[in-house]
Protein backbone atom coordinates (compact mmCIF):
# COMPACT_ATOMS: atom_id res chain seq x y z
CA UNK A 1 0.00 0.00 0.00
CA UNK A 2 2.73 2.61 0.60
CA UNK A 3 4.37 1.85 -2.56
CA UNK A 4 1.09 2.40 -3.94
CA UNK A 5 1.11 6.22 -2.55
CA UNK A 6 4.35 6.75 -3.69
CA UNK A 7 3.91 5.54 -7.26
CA UNK A 8 0.64 8.00 -7.68
CA UNK A 9 2.35 11.35 -5.92
CA UNK A 10 4.63 10.75 -8.87
CA UNK A 11 2.40 9.98 -11.54
CA UNK A 12 1.82 13.57 -12.27
CA UNK A 13 5.29 13.67 -13.51
CA UNK A 14 4.92 10.31 -15.42
CA UNK A 15 1.60 11.91 -17.15
CA UNK A 16 3.92 14.35 -18.86
CA UNK A 17 6.18 12.16 -19.87
CA UNK A 18 3.71 9.98 -21.48
CA UNK A 19 2.38 13.11 -23.64
CA UNK A 20 5.40 13.96 -24.78
CA UNK A 21 6.73 10.94 -26.01
CA UNK A 22 4.61 9.18 -28.85
CA UNK A 23 6.29 5.71 -28.77
CA UNK A 24 3.90 3.18 -27.83
CA UNK A 25 4.37 1.61 -24.57
CA UNK A 26 4.12 -2.19 -25.70
CA UNK A 27 5.97 -4.10 -28.32
CA UNK A 28 4.13 -3.14 -31.77
CA UNK A 29 4.29 -7.09 -32.62
CA UNK A 30 2.50 -8.13 -29.31
CA UNK A 31 0.21 -7.72 -27.02
CA UNK A 32 1.84 -7.52 -23.59
CA UNK A 33 0.15 -8.66 -20.35
CA UNK A 34 1.53 -8.28 -16.67
CA UNK A 35 -0.08 -9.70 -13.67
CA UNK A 36 1.27 -9.93 -10.24
CA UNK A 37 0.79 -14.05 -10.23
CA UNK A 38 4.07 -15.43 -10.15
CA UNK A 39 4.92 -17.97 -12.62
CA UNK A 40 4.89 -21.14 -10.61
CA UNK A 41 1.51 -19.96 -8.75
CA UNK A 42 -2.07 -21.54 -10.01
CA UNK A 43 -3.06 -18.01 -10.62
CA UNK A 44 -0.19 -17.33 -13.13
CA UNK A 45 -0.41 -20.87 -14.79
CA UNK A 46 -4.33 -20.21 -15.25
CA UNK A 47 -3.12 -16.98 -16.91
CA UNK A 48 -0.36 -18.72 -19.24
CA UNK A 49 -2.95 -21.36 -20.37
CA UNK A 50 -6.10 -18.87 -21.11
CA UNK A 51 -3.68 -17.02 -23.15
CA UNK A 52 -2.43 -19.84 -24.96
CA UNK A 53 -5.56 -20.61 -26.04
CA UNK A 54 -6.38 -17.24 -27.11
CA UNK A 55 -3.36 -17.15 -29.41
CA UNK A 56 -3.77 -20.71 -30.68
CA UNK A 57 -7.71 -19.34 -31.35
CA UNK A 58 -6.95 -16.00 -33.43
CA UNK A 59 -3.20 -17.16 -35.47
CA UNK A 60 -3.82 -14.03 -37.78
CA UNK A 61 -4.06 -11.46 -35.13
CA UNK A 62 -1.03 -10.03 -32.90
CA UNK A 63 -0.12 -12.82 -30.21
CA UNK A 64 -0.55 -12.16 -26.76
CA UNK A 65 2.66 -12.42 -24.42
CA UNK A 66 2.02 -12.59 -20.72
CA UNK A 67 5.17 -11.84 -18.13
CA UNK A 68 4.43 -12.96 -14.52
CA UNK A 69 6.02 -10.40 -11.95
CA UNK A 70 5.85 -11.60 -8.37
CA UNK A 71 3.77 -9.08 -5.86
CA UNK A 72 6.89 -9.24 -3.18
CA UNK A 73 10.19 -8.19 -2.47
CA UNK A 74 12.09 -4.55 -1.75
CA UNK A 75 12.48 -2.78 -5.55
CA UNK A 76 11.55 -5.90 -7.31
CA UNK A 77 8.13 -6.43 -6.48
CA UNK A 78 5.05 -5.97 -9.16
CA UNK A 79 4.28 -2.01 -7.78
CA UNK A 80 7.54 -1.24 -8.21
CA UNK A 81 8.21 -2.65 -11.88
CA UNK A 82 4.88 -0.75 -12.63
CA UNK A 83 6.35 2.59 -11.51
CA UNK A 84 9.01 2.08 -13.76
CA UNK A 85 6.95 0.94 -16.52
CA UNK A 86 4.84 4.46 -15.72
CA UNK A 87 7.76 6.75 -16.10
CA UNK A 88 9.34 5.19 -18.71
CA UNK A 89 6.87 5.31 -21.02
CA UNK A 90 6.49 1.45 -21.50
CA UNK A 91 3.07 0.38 -19.73
CA UNK A 92 1.92 -2.69 -20.62
CA UNK A 93 -1.15 -3.15 -23.17
CA UNK A 94 -2.84 -4.75 -20.41
CA UNK A 95 -1.78 -5.21 -16.36
CA UNK A 96 -3.90 -6.06 -13.26
CA UNK A 97 -4.60 -4.21 -10.35
CA UNK A 98 -6.40 -4.74 -6.92
CA UNK A 99 -9.87 -3.52 -7.36
CA UNK A 100 -9.87 -0.63 -4.85
CA UNK A 101 -6.56 0.80 -6.27
CA UNK A 102 -8.25 1.35 -9.61
CA UNK A 103 -9.61 4.92 -9.25
CA UNK A 104 -6.11 6.18 -8.43
CA UNK A 105 -4.80 5.17 -11.54
CA UNK A 106 -7.50 6.32 -13.66
CA UNK A 107 -7.26 9.56 -11.38
CA UNK A 108 -3.54 9.58 -13.07
CA UNK A 109 -4.89 9.24 -16.32
CA UNK A 110 -2.96 6.20 -16.76
CA UNK A 111 -6.00 3.28 -17.43
CA UNK A 112 -7.81 3.52 -20.44
CA UNK A 113 -11.91 3.42 -20.38
CA UNK A 114 -13.46 -0.07 -22.01
CA UNK A 115 -17.06 1.35 -22.55
CA UNK A 116 -17.22 1.66 -26.15
CA UNK A 117 -14.86 -1.21 -27.11
CA UNK A 118 -16.21 -3.73 -25.29
CA UNK A 119 -18.75 -6.75 -27.34
CA UNK A 120 -21.90 -5.78 -26.24
CA UNK A 121 -23.80 -6.63 -23.07
CA UNK A 122 -20.34 -7.83 -22.02
CA UNK A 123 -20.20 -5.55 -19.09
CA UNK A 124 -23.43 -7.06 -18.12
CA UNK A 125 -22.29 -10.60 -17.41
CA UNK A 126 -20.29 -9.12 -14.86
CA UNK A 127 -21.23 -9.14 -10.88
CA UNK A 128 -22.95 -5.79 -9.61
CA UNK A 129 -20.29 -5.43 -7.03
CA UNK A 130 -17.66 -6.48 -9.81
CA UNK A 131 -19.21 -3.50 -11.85
CA UNK A 132 -18.59 -0.89 -9.28
CA UNK A 133 -15.49 -2.21 -8.68
CA UNK A 134 -14.60 -0.98 -11.93
CA UNK A 135 -16.45 1.89 -12.29
CA UNK A 136 -15.20 5.25 -11.68
CA UNK A 137 -17.11 9.06 -12.71
CA UNK A 138 -20.01 6.31 -14.61
CA UNK A 139 -16.66 5.04 -16.40
CA UNK A 140 -15.95 1.38 -16.73
CA UNK A 141 -11.87 0.52 -16.23
CA UNK A 142 -11.17 -2.31 -14.94
CA UNK A 143 -12.49 -6.64 -14.96
CA UNK A 144 -12.58 -8.13 -12.29
CA UNK A 145 -11.38 -11.56 -12.59
CA UNK A 146 -12.99 -13.21 -9.65
CA UNK A 147 -14.36 -12.15 -6.62
CA UNK A 148 -13.91 -12.51 -3.35
CA UNK A 149 -15.80 -13.47 0.25
CA UNK A 150 -15.34 -12.92 4.05
CA UNK A 151 -17.93 -15.24 6.48
CA UNK A 152 -17.83 -16.91 10.17
CA UNK A 153 -16.35 -19.77 10.81
CA UNK A 154 -16.41 -22.13 13.91
CA UNK A 155 -14.82 -24.87 15.28
CA UNK A 156 -17.26 -27.76 15.25
CA UNK A 157 -15.65 -29.68 18.27
CA UNK A 158 -15.86 -27.01 20.40
CA UNK A 159 -19.14 -25.67 19.57
CA UNK A 160 -20.76 -29.46 20.43
CA UNK A 161 -18.92 -29.18 23.46
CA UNK A 162 -20.98 -26.54 24.91
CA UNK A 163 -24.32 -26.57 26.88
CA UNK A 164 -27.83 -27.16 24.67
CA UNK A 165 -28.61 -23.58 25.73
CA UNK A 166 -25.33 -22.30 24.18
CA UNK A 167 -25.34 -24.33 20.98
CA UNK A 168 -29.17 -23.24 20.08
CA UNK A 169 -27.36 -19.69 19.66
CA UNK A 170 -25.67 -20.70 16.66
CA UNK A 171 -27.50 -19.88 13.30
CA UNK A 172 -27.83 -22.07 10.30
CA UNK A 173 -25.88 -21.73 7.41
CA UNK A 174 -28.66 -20.39 6.10
CA UNK A 175 -29.79 -17.52 8.33
CA UNK A 176 -28.62 -13.92 8.96
CA UNK A 177 -27.90 -13.35 12.47
CA UNK A 178 -26.50 -9.75 13.90
CA UNK A 179 -23.45 -8.40 15.28
CA UNK A 180 -25.14 -8.60 18.78
CA UNK A 181 -25.66 -12.20 18.47
CA UNK A 182 -22.56 -12.66 17.74
CA UNK A 183 -20.66 -11.15 20.61
CA UNK A 184 -23.15 -12.58 23.25
CA UNK A 185 -22.60 -16.16 21.68
CA UNK A 186 -18.52 -15.70 21.91
CA UNK A 187 -19.31 -14.39 25.30
CA UNK A 188 -21.14 -17.53 26.27
CA UNK A 189 -18.56 -19.29 24.84
CA UNK A 190 -15.33 -17.94 26.80
CA UNK A 191 -17.72 -17.86 30.09
CA UNK A 192 -17.71 -21.49 29.39
CA UNK A 193 -14.22 -21.86 28.28
CA UNK A 194 -13.32 -20.91 31.51
CA UNK A 195 -15.07 -23.77 33.67
CA UNK A 196 -15.15 -26.51 31.45
CA UNK A 197 -12.01 -29.16 31.07
CA UNK A 198 -13.22 -30.50 28.22
CA UNK A 199 -10.56 -31.50 25.80
CA UNK A 200 -12.26 -29.72 23.05
CA UNK A 201 -10.69 -26.33 24.93
CA UNK A 202 -7.23 -27.93 25.22
CA UNK A 203 -6.36 -25.67 22.94
CA UNK A 204 -7.98 -22.62 23.53
CA UNK A 205 -6.99 -19.13 23.34
CA UNK A 206 -9.64 -16.75 22.40
CA UNK A 207 -13.41 -16.86 21.39
CA UNK A 208 -13.01 -14.78 18.33
CA UNK A 209 -9.90 -14.86 15.92
CA UNK A 210 -10.02 -11.72 13.51
CA UNK A 211 -6.27 -12.08 11.97
CA UNK A 212 -5.36 -8.56 13.32
CA UNK A 213 -2.08 -9.86 14.09
CA UNK A 214 -1.27 -9.53 10.50
CA UNK A 215 -2.14 -5.61 10.24
CA UNK A 216 1.10 -4.71 11.80
CA UNK A 217 2.78 -6.76 9.61
CA UNK A 218 1.61 -4.17 6.82
CA UNK A 219 -1.69 -5.80 5.96
CA UNK A 220 -3.84 -2.84 6.52
CA UNK A 221 -6.39 -4.09 3.40
CA UNK A 222 -7.57 -6.73 5.45
CA UNK A 223 -8.80 -4.84 8.34
CA UNK A 224 -10.39 -2.30 6.03
CA UNK A 225 -12.03 -5.25 3.57
CA UNK A 226 -12.99 -7.36 6.99
CA UNK A 227 -14.50 -4.57 8.87
CA UNK A 228 -16.03 -1.77 6.52
CA UNK A 229 -18.63 -3.98 6.55
CA UNK A 230 -19.95 -3.48 9.99
CA UNK A 231 -20.49 -0.02 8.79
CA UNK A 232 -22.27 -0.76 5.65
CA UNK A 233 -24.40 -2.79 7.68
CA UNK A 234 -24.99 0.43 9.65
CA UNK A 235 -26.08 2.50 6.70
CA UNK A 236 -22.62 3.88 7.36
CA UNK A 237 -19.19 4.00 5.32
CA UNK A 238 -15.24 5.01 5.24
CA UNK A 239 -15.85 7.64 2.81
CA UNK A 240 -18.88 9.56 0.46
CA UNK A 241 -20.19 8.51 -2.68
CA UNK A 242 -17.64 11.16 -4.52
CA UNK A 243 -14.54 9.36 -2.94
CA UNK A 244 -12.90 12.33 -1.82
CA UNK A 245 -15.29 13.46 1.42
CA UNK A 246 -14.56 11.79 4.26
CA UNK A 247 -15.21 14.30 7.63
CA UNK A 248 -18.71 13.75 8.72
CA UNK A 249 -19.10 10.03 7.01
CA UNK A 250 -16.17 8.05 8.50
CA UNK A 251 -16.52 9.82 11.98
CA UNK A 252 -21.01 10.23 12.15
CA UNK A 253 -23.23 8.87 14.58
CA UNK A 254 -23.59 5.96 12.76
CA UNK A 255 -20.10 4.74 12.26
CA UNK A 256 -19.87 5.11 15.90
CA UNK A 257 -22.54 3.05 16.48
CA UNK A 258 -21.19 0.11 14.65
CA UNK A 259 -17.46 0.34 15.87
CA UNK A 260 -18.74 0.81 19.12
CA UNK A 261 -20.49 -2.70 19.40
CA UNK A 262 -17.22 -3.73 16.96
CA UNK A 263 -15.30 -2.78 20.43
CA UNK A 264 -17.76 -5.41 22.65
CA UNK A 265 -15.16 -7.71 21.73
CA UNK A 266 -12.50 -6.28 23.82
CA UNK A 267 -14.71 -5.19 26.68
CA UNK A 268 -14.00 -6.96 30.18
CA UNK A 269 -11.96 -10.19 29.55
CA UNK A 270 -11.19 -9.77 26.17
CA UNK A 271 -12.93 -12.39 23.66
CA UNK A 272 -10.68 -11.57 20.74
CA UNK A 273 -6.68 -10.12 21.11
CA UNK A 274 -4.99 -7.94 18.70
CA UNK A 275 -1.82 -9.96 19.30
CA UNK A 276 -3.38 -14.22 18.95
CA UNK A 277 -1.39 -16.95 17.65
CA UNK A 278 -0.85 -16.78 14.18
CA UNK A 279 -3.70 -18.69 12.35
CA UNK A 280 -5.50 -19.34 15.93
CA UNK A 281 -8.46 -20.59 14.28
CA UNK A 282 -6.64 -22.95 11.73
CA UNK A 283 -5.10 -24.53 15.20
CA UNK A 284 -8.17 -25.14 17.41
CA UNK A 285 -7.52 -22.00 19.50
CA UNK A 286 -10.49 -19.55 18.34
CA UNK A 287 -14.10 -20.80 18.42
CA UNK A 288 -15.05 -18.33 15.89
CA UNK A 289 -13.93 -16.98 13.12
CA UNK A 290 -13.81 -13.87 10.72
CA UNK A 291 -12.83 -15.25 7.88
CA UNK A 292 -11.46 -14.96 4.51
CA UNK A 293 -12.85 -17.28 1.54
CA UNK A 294 -9.03 -17.83 0.98
CA UNK A 295 -9.42 -20.22 4.70
CA UNK A 296 -11.50 -22.31 2.96
CA UNK A 297 -8.96 -24.07 1.00
CA UNK A 298 -6.11 -23.31 3.43
CA UNK A 299 -7.86 -25.70 6.05
CA UNK A 300 -9.10 -28.32 4.27
CA UNK A 301 -5.82 -28.81 2.24
CA UNK A 302 -3.05 -28.23 5.33
CA UNK A 303 -5.44 -28.45 8.66
CA UNK A 304 -7.45 -31.70 7.77
CA UNK A 305 -8.43 -32.47 11.51
CA UNK A 306 -10.25 -28.82 11.47
CA UNK A 307 -13.73 -29.80 11.71
CA UNK A 308 -15.07 -26.02 10.54
CA UNK A 309 -18.49 -24.82 10.01
CA UNK A 310 -19.53 -21.79 8.17
CA UNK A 311 -22.04 -19.04 8.41
CA UNK A 312 -23.03 -15.75 7.12
CA UNK A 313 -21.12 -12.58 8.27
CA UNK A 314 -23.74 -10.85 10.67
CA UNK A 315 -25.42 -7.61 9.65
CA UNK A 316 -25.17 -4.62 12.55
CA UNK A 317 -29.27 -4.27 12.19
CA UNK A 318 -31.74 -7.20 11.94
CA UNK A 319 -33.98 -4.99 9.30
CA UNK A 320 -30.91 -4.17 7.36
CA UNK A 321 -31.72 -5.19 3.65
CA UNK A 322 -28.98 -3.43 1.40
CA UNK A 323 -25.75 -5.12 0.47
CA UNK A 324 -23.33 -5.02 3.02
CA UNK A 325 -20.78 -8.18 2.55
CA UNK A 326 -16.81 -7.85 1.79
CA UNK A 327 -15.37 -7.98 -1.79
CA UNK A 328 -13.79 -7.15 -4.68
CA UNK A 329 -10.58 -8.78 -6.07
CA UNK A 330 -7.79 -8.17 -8.91
CA UNK A 331 -8.59 -7.33 -12.32
CA UNK A 332 -7.16 -6.63 -15.34
CA UNK A 333 -7.20 -2.73 -17.16
CA UNK A 334 -5.56 -1.76 -19.98
CA UNK A 335 -2.94 1.21 -21.13
CA UNK A 336 -4.61 4.41 -21.53
CA UNK A 337 -2.34 6.00 -23.67
CA UNK A 338 -2.64 3.59 -26.57
CA UNK A 339 -3.83 6.00 -29.34
CA UNK A 340 -3.88 2.98 -32.28
CA UNK A 341 -7.88 2.15 -32.75
CA UNK A 342 -7.04 -1.74 -34.14
CA UNK A 343 -4.47 -2.03 -31.63
CA UNK A 344 -7.51 -1.10 -28.71
CA UNK A 345 -9.80 -3.28 -30.14
CA UNK A 346 -7.76 -6.43 -29.81
CA UNK A 347 -6.51 -5.32 -26.52
CA UNK A 348 -9.82 -5.20 -25.32
CA UNK A 349 -10.65 -8.09 -26.83
CA UNK A 350 -7.65 -10.08 -25.25
CA UNK A 351 -9.51 -8.82 -21.85
CA UNK A 352 -13.10 -9.89 -22.85
CA UNK A 353 -10.78 -13.90 -23.62
CA UNK A 354 -9.84 -13.46 -19.95
CA UNK A 355 -12.84 -12.40 -18.20
CA UNK A 356 -15.67 -14.33 -20.09
CA UNK A 357 -17.69 -16.70 -18.15
CA UNK A 358 -15.41 -19.90 -19.61
CA UNK A 359 -12.36 -18.36 -18.28
CA UNK A 360 -14.26 -17.10 -14.72
CA UNK A 361 -14.79 -20.92 -14.45
CA UNK A 362 -11.78 -22.38 -15.49
CA UNK A 363 -10.08 -19.82 -12.49
CA UNK A 364 -12.12 -21.75 -9.97
CA UNK A 365 -11.44 -24.71 -10.84
CA UNK A 366 -7.54 -24.12 -10.88
CA UNK A 367 -7.47 -21.62 -7.72
CA UNK A 368 -10.40 -21.60 -6.24
CA UNK A 369 -11.24 -18.05 -7.28
CA UNK A 370 -14.96 -17.03 -6.82
CA UNK A 371 -16.27 -16.42 -10.27
CA UNK A 372 -16.98 -12.34 -10.86
CA UNK A 373 -19.72 -13.52 -13.80
CA UNK A 374 -23.40 -13.65 -13.39
CA UNK A 375 -23.35 -17.07 -15.46
CA UNK A 376 -20.33 -18.89 -14.10
CA UNK A 377 -21.20 -19.10 -10.34
CA UNK A 378 -23.08 -22.06 -10.60
CA UNK A 379 -19.91 -23.53 -10.98
CA UNK A 380 -18.60 -23.77 -6.98
CA UNK A 381 -18.90 -27.26 -6.85
CA UNK A 382 -20.84 -27.86 -3.40
CA UNK A 383 -21.00 -31.49 -3.39
CA UNK A 384 -17.93 -32.93 -2.84
CA UNK A 385 -16.99 -35.53 -0.19
CA UNK A 386 -15.87 -32.79 2.66
CA UNK A 387 -19.19 -31.25 3.95
CA UNK A 388 -17.12 -28.65 5.24
CA UNK A 389 -15.74 -27.20 2.09
CA UNK A 390 -19.54 -27.60 0.99
CA UNK A 391 -21.32 -25.92 3.41
CA UNK A 392 -18.67 -23.06 3.44
CA UNK A 393 -18.91 -22.66 -0.49
CA UNK A 394 -22.92 -22.52 -0.11
CA UNK A 395 -22.83 -19.24 2.35
CA UNK A 396 -19.98 -17.66 0.31
CA UNK A 397 -22.04 -18.34 -3.36
CA UNK A 398 -24.52 -16.59 -1.21
CA UNK A 399 -23.33 -13.87 -0.29
CA UNK A 400 -21.55 -13.03 -3.76
CA UNK A 401 -25.02 -13.87 -5.28
CA UNK A 402 -27.17 -11.18 -3.04
CA UNK A 403 -25.48 -9.49 -0.02
CA UNK A 404 -21.45 -8.80 -1.45
CA UNK A 405 -20.66 -5.51 -2.09
CA UNK A 406 -17.73 -3.90 -3.24
CA UNK A 407 -14.95 -1.45 -1.37
CA UNK A 408 -15.13 2.37 -1.79
CA UNK A 409 -14.24 3.45 -5.42
CA UNK A 410 -11.19 6.14 -4.54
CA UNK A 411 -8.57 7.76 -6.06
CA UNK A 412 -6.85 7.88 -2.25
CA UNK A 413 -7.91 4.50 -1.17
CA UNK A 414 -4.53 3.19 -0.16
CA UNK A 415 -4.12 5.44 2.33
CA UNK A 416 -7.63 5.61 3.58
CA UNK A 417 -7.48 1.65 3.75
CA UNK A 418 -4.50 2.22 5.64
CA UNK A 419 -5.62 4.97 8.01
CA UNK A 420 -8.51 2.95 8.66
CA UNK A 421 -7.01 -0.02 9.92
CA UNK A 422 -4.21 1.30 11.81
CA UNK A 423 -6.09 3.95 13.55
CA UNK A 424 -8.79 2.95 13.76
CA UNK A 425 -9.67 -0.96 13.75
CA UNK A 426 -5.99 -1.73 15.27
CA UNK A 427 -6.49 0.81 18.11
CA UNK A 428 -9.64 -0.40 19.09
CA UNK A 429 -8.22 -3.81 19.59
CA UNK A 430 -4.74 -2.62 20.49
CA UNK A 431 -6.43 -0.28 22.92
CA UNK A 432 -8.79 -1.93 24.45
CA UNK A 433 -11.33 1.27 23.76
CA UNK A 434 -14.70 0.37 24.29
CA UNK A 435 -16.54 3.51 25.14
CA UNK A 436 -18.28 5.95 22.02
CA UNK A 437 -16.02 8.87 23.20
CA UNK A 438 -12.74 7.04 22.60
CA UNK A 439 -13.75 5.41 19.44
CA UNK A 440 -15.39 8.88 18.39
CA UNK A 441 -12.12 10.34 18.68
CA UNK A 442 -10.31 7.67 16.60
CA UNK A 443 -12.69 8.40 13.65
CA UNK A 444 -12.65 12.10 14.21
CA UNK A 445 -8.79 12.17 14.34
CA UNK A 446 -8.69 9.33 11.56
CA UNK A 447 -11.23 11.65 9.18
CA UNK A 448 -8.90 14.81 10.04
CA UNK A 449 -5.92 12.69 8.99
CA UNK A 450 -7.32 11.39 5.75
CA UNK A 451 -9.39 14.80 4.34
CA UNK A 452 -5.88 16.52 4.70
CA UNK A 453 -4.08 13.84 2.60
CA UNK A 454 -7.43 14.02 0.18
CA UNK A 455 -7.27 17.62 -0.25
CA UNK A 456 -5.00 17.59 -3.61
CA UNK A 457 -8.08 15.28 -5.51
CA UNK A 458 -11.00 17.62 -4.60
CA UNK A 459 -11.64 19.91 -7.42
Amino acid sequence: MKKLILLVSALVLAISLVGCNSKQASDKEKIVIWTQASADHPEGKMFSERVKKYNKANPDKLQVEIKNITRAGAGSGYIDKLNAAITSNSVPDIFTLDGPDVAAYVESGILGELDGHMSEGFKDGFTEAMIDQGTVDGKFYAMGYQDSGVAVMYNEDIINALPEDIKAMVPSSDEDWTWDQFVTLARKIDDFAKTTNDPAFKDYEVAVSLSLWEIPGGAYELGTYFFTPLLWGNDANIVAEDGVKVDGVLNSEKSVEALTKFSKLFEGSPLASASESEKAFHTGKAALSVSGFWFVSDIVNNYPNLKFKTVRYPKMSENFDGLYTPSGSWAFVRNGQIEDEERVKQTVEVMEWLNNDEAHKEYYHANGAIPGRINSIDVIDTDTENPYHNEAWKVLKYQVENTNKSRPVSPGYPYLSETFSKDVVLKIAQNKATDPKTIKKYLDDASKKIDGEFEKYRK
